[in-house]
């Protein structure tokens, strides 16, 4: 699996650059791509309505947090890219719920886990999206700076992190949820880096809670001892879990009838009741004995769409949703466990942290 580990000697700007300059090929590749579907699946009139809406959304960035503002605007240079395609690559979801099309029904959608096991607390997702994003799936190594602890993302080039672990043993994944008032925000990365640079669960939901968010997500962030999942729409926001029970599985739908009431059930995945259920019979006949049977469970793949693995591809429709990837963290010691792409019967990396 690729990986790319940031400096501790450089400025957030210099991360930027470097990742972008090292990717720039695969960053331009995949922009082109979000760019393309965030105009198939949006009632825009075409790339420029798009990318004044992913404009906007980069004062908002800068005033919610300096430093992954100047880490997104590296990253943009480093790439050769506009700071607003370097926003539709790490956001082009909530691009999407701001002026969705009607009638279209994205597929697919990640499925998460958090499980109290014998050997400690995990956390799990698998990451559903367009297949086309599996050749870009990466590891993002963030180290420790005096802002907070450093932190293993999953990731893509030119993204600021998608899901993770910090050297706190926070660890953080995410759900979407297609919001009807979804607005101008932080794009949901920066959210999840910013979270993980708290010192335990506790703080890092009160910094999700805090933040400008401005699509829906299901954040559900744990540690050694608590766990948290928030889901957010545009507008509301949500503790719907508070690690009350020794696991906890979220797909794409809402608990919270708040939240839900700003979600729309016409673009809500197809298969997302049957992942969750499928799951928490999983679980609720055999208890999680440790984070890789977390990982083998996430792996389930039959075919049908309602198994956790997703693979909805075809020649006809290459975009289609697939399990990208899947990354799953052992809370207590902190080590996450990763691979790219389809995941059933896929043995992972792990990835530790330095002593």
């Amino acid at each position: 699996m690729r990986t790319l580990e940031l400096s501790r000697a450089d400025s957030p700007a210099l991360w930027g650059e470097g990742h972008g300059e090292s990717f720039r090929h695969e960053i331009a590749a995949l922009a082109a791509i979000r760019l393309h579907l965030a105009v198939t699946w949006g009632q825009v009139s075409g790339p420029d309505e798009v990318l004044a809406l992913a404009a906007a959304h980069v004062p908002v960035l800068e005033r919610f947090d300096r430093d992954l503002f100047d880490e997104l605007s590296g990253i943009a240079r480093g790439a050769n890219i506009s700071p607003a395609l370097a926003v539709v690559l790490n956001a082009y979801t909530d691009l999407r719920d701001i002026a969705p099309a009607r009638g279209l029904r994205p597929d697919g959608g990640c499925s998460v886990v958090y499980a109290r096991t014998p050997e400690g607390p995990a956390l799990a997702q698998t990451w559903d999206m367009h297949a086309t994003a599996i050749p870009f799936v990466m590891m993002l190594r963030v180290p420790d700076t005096a802002a907070g602890p450093g932190a293993w993302l999953f990731s893509l080039t030119g993204c600021l992190g998608m899901a993770g672990l910090s050297s706190a043993g926070v660890g953080l994944t995410i759900n979407n949820l297609p919001s009807t008032d979804a607005k101008v925000g932080a794009v949901w990365p920066a959210i999840v880096r910013r979270a993980l640079r708290e010192p335990s669960a506790a703080f890092a939901k009160d910094a999700i809670l805090s933040a400008p968010i401005g699509s829906g997500h299901c954040y559900l962030v744990a540690d050694n001892r608590d766990a948290f999942a928030i889901e957010t729409s545009g507008t509301k926001r949500e503790v719907v879990f508070s690690g009350d029970a020794d696991s906890y599985i979220h797909t794409n739908h809402c608990a919270s009838e708040v939240v839900a009431a700003h979600t729309s059930k016409e673009r809500e995945s197809p298969t997302s009741r049957a992942r969750q259920a499928g799951l928490e019979a999983s679980f609720s006949a055999r208890p999680a004995a440790s984070v890789a049977d977390l990982w083998t469970r996430l792996g389930a793949f039959d075919g049908t769409g309602n198994t956790p693995c997703q693979l909805r591809c075809t020649p006809e429709h290459p975009h289609g949703a697939a399990t990208c990837g899947a990354i799953a963290m052992d809370l207590s010691r902190p080590t996450a466990l990763a691979a790219p792409g389809l995941i059933h019967r896929v043995l992972p990396e792990r990835f530790d942290f330095e002593p």
